[in-house]
């Protein structure tokens, strides 16, 4: 990927769990790694010694001592909210991993919390938007050479064990996490439906727990979608599966079908199936994708400039709400 040329920044991470392995390389391609934070300090400290710089326990001496101009929040989402919320008063400039927090009340209440500092700039991870398929088929969307969009229908089939939670037990806990399937590993292609389908008329589904029972989080869930300008859509998704098989979108057309399947933009017409685009492969998890680059390149980008290039907030807001309203639907709210 082309880089444009930008100020090194002083950045801090606060959450050492697996997706830190995403950002750190990204921040030190550009920008200065000053400082990580966790709550469990040899982690910390083992991160912090393998990149030279300093380590923390706790957040808010981190903010206290470092001198930074941003910080990556990836953490458990509970505790998102009082990270931000320092640093706004820091006047440091923060990205934060999806979601934006465990609830769409608190989520709200991020939001308006950086209206009173304007100085402030924030994005949310929706790496997936900047996936060259999803690009495209936005593209093509536009054009409209296959007529107006009549539904939608994406699926995501995985599979996690207890040892995925036992993990990080914060993942299993409603209170932490603020959810399971659909809060953690879905948000990113209810995302696409809403991104596609626009203002939502009705909203219906539920959420089921049907392996690991003991955790309060659900590990499937069904959902229709009934759009306003007539678009109907479907999600089904589960963390039950023998495998993860890839996330699929599909866009069904007057005159064709699109698919995102296996890192490549399809296009079904006149009985024959032709690719479009194809994604980069992600250099961690191919389920990542190769775009938290871009998205993190566009956050430091447009730092201190009229033109911002990074996802709004309040953009994030549109699939928390569709998830919030299925968890209580389903009573897990």
């Amino acid at each position: 990927m082309e880089h444009l040329v930008m100020e090194e920044k002083r950045v801090g991470v606060i959450g050492c769990g697996v997706i830190s392995d995403v950002h750190i390389p990204l921040i030190k391609k550009n920008h200065k790694l000053v400082a990580v934070c966790d709550l469990k300090l040899d982690v910390a400290k083992k991160i912090g010694e393998e990149n030279g710089c300093n380590y923390y326990r706790n957040f808010v001496d981190m903010l206290e001592n470092e001198s930074l101009d941003s910080i990556h929040i990836l953490t458990p989402h509970n505790i998102r909210y009082e990270i931000a919320e320092l640093a706004c008063k820091k006047g440091i400039h923060f990205i934060i991993e999806k979601p934006l927090a465990h609830t769409y009340e608190e989520a709200q209440k991020l939001i308006e919390l950086l209206q009173i500092y304007p100085n402030v700039e924030a994005t949310v991870v929706y790496q997936n938007r900047r996936n060259r398929s999803y690009i495209k088929l936005k593209e093509e969307l536009g054009k409209g050479e296959t007529g107006k969009v009549k539904g939608l229908e994406a699926t995501v089939f995985w599979r996690r064990d207890l040892n995925y939670y036992e993990a990080a037990p914060w993942r299993g806990k409603m209170l932490e996490s603020g959810g399971g399937l659909l809060i953690n590993q879905a948000i990113h292609t209810i995302d696409y439906l809403q991104d596609i389908g626009g203002e939502i008329e009705k909203i219906s589904g539920q959420v089921f727990k049907l392996k690991n029972l003991t955790l309060d989080v659900e590990d499937t869930a069904s959902i229709k979608l009934d759009f306003k300008n007539g678009v109907q859509g479907f999600f089904s998704g589960t963390l039950c599966n023998f495998n993860n098989t890839s996330v699929t979108l599909k866009v069904y057309c007057e005159n064709g079908t699109y698919t995102i399947r296996d890192g490549k933009l399809l296009l079904s017409k006149d009985n024959e199936e032709v690719v479009l685009e194809r994604d980069e492969k992600g250099e961690i998890k191919d389920y990542y994708g190769a775009s938290h680059e871009k998205e993190i390149d566009c956050f430091y980008n447009s730092l201190g400039k009229s033109k911002k290039l990074y996802l709004p907030l309040e953009e994030s807001l549109k699939s928390l709400k569709i998830i919030t309203d299925i968890y209580k639907e389903s009573d897990l709210r």
